[in-house]
């Protein structure tokens, strides 16, 4: 009962302050409430997808354009399987987002995993070709998306050192700690959920507040085995040396700008 409290606590603490700091509550709020509400719709009308894509597949019959009288027919049947397929991904995913609308999540899921047609399944969309621009490119999204669970599940605790870094650099320690367990957590979740699911399709898009990293040990690769920051196009690394050299005092070298001015035109690059 203690272990759930807590759990709970580390929860919200994440959630609120992890962004709080950082001036993104707004933000955090409306990502949790379009998370909640696509996850709802598509929990409960992922079966929509089989009519639709059994509609799909008779209407492009194949792609081709001759023996249209046998190839709209062969669509259909094919569009049976393919809307099986597509409705399992649909509802787990929903499911996903709905009960863990509280999670932060991958900035998008585009590569990883063979997208869905459209955002909801009345949509048409656009269906997904295993052969272009090539068939091993068109299979790829399945080791990817495979890839990205096991790390989320397996590796998902970097983020706390990793996030703590981040916030002691800019001056909040305690901010960064929240904001590494709620990562945690949400790396957790879609790890858990997405692994045995790898090879359903998912959205191409996610509404919530994003990780700041792809994977979870690379935030702490560059954040915190390199303290002095990570790589020139780290944004958030140069915001970071800018902040620091805004508190330190500005001390002119012979001849040269100051710590100050160094920084800012770092950041105008």
């Amino acid at each position: 009962m203690i272990g759930k409290r807590l759990l709970a606590v580390l929860v919200t603490t994440g959630c609120l302050t992890g962004f709080s700091g950082y001036g993104a509550t707004d933000k955090l709020l409306e990502g949790m409430g379009r998370k909640a509400v696509r996850g709802a719709i598509n929990s409960t009308t992922g079966l929509v997808e089989i009519p639709m894509q059994v509609y799909k597949g008779f209407d492009k019959g194949l792609g081709a354009t001759r023996f249209r009288f046998i190839t709209k027919p062969i669509g259909a049947v094919l569009g049976v399987f393919r809307g099986v397929g597509h409705a399992a991904g649909r509802t787990s995913w929903g499911y996903t987002e709905l009960f863990g609308f509280w999670t932060a999540n991958p900035e998008d899921n585009v590569g990883f995993g063979i997208p869905l047609d459209a955002e909801y399944p009345w949509q048409y969309g656009t269906q997904h070709s295993f052969l272009k621009p090539s068939l091993k490119e068109g299979l790829m999204p399945y080791p990817r998306k495979l890839a990205r669970a096991a790390s989320d599940l397996y590796l998902g605790m970097m983020e706390i050192p990793a996030q703590y870094g981040q916030g002691a650099y800019a001056g909040e320690p305690l901010t960064g700690a929240a904001r590494g367990v709620w990562y945690w957590l949400s790396r957790q979740w879609y790890g858990t959920l997405n692994l045995p699911l790898f090879m359903v399709p998912n959205p191409r898009d996610n509404p919530g507040v994003a990780f700041n990293t792809d994977w979870p040990w690379t935030g702490y690769i560059h954040c915190v085995s390199k303290p002095g920051g990570c790589h020139p196009g780290c944004v958030k690394c140069r915001h970071r040396a800018a902040a620091r050299a805004a508190r330190a005092d500005v001390e002119e070298v012979e001849g040269g700008p100051s710590r100050l001015q160094k920084a800012l035109s770092e950041i105008s690059e």
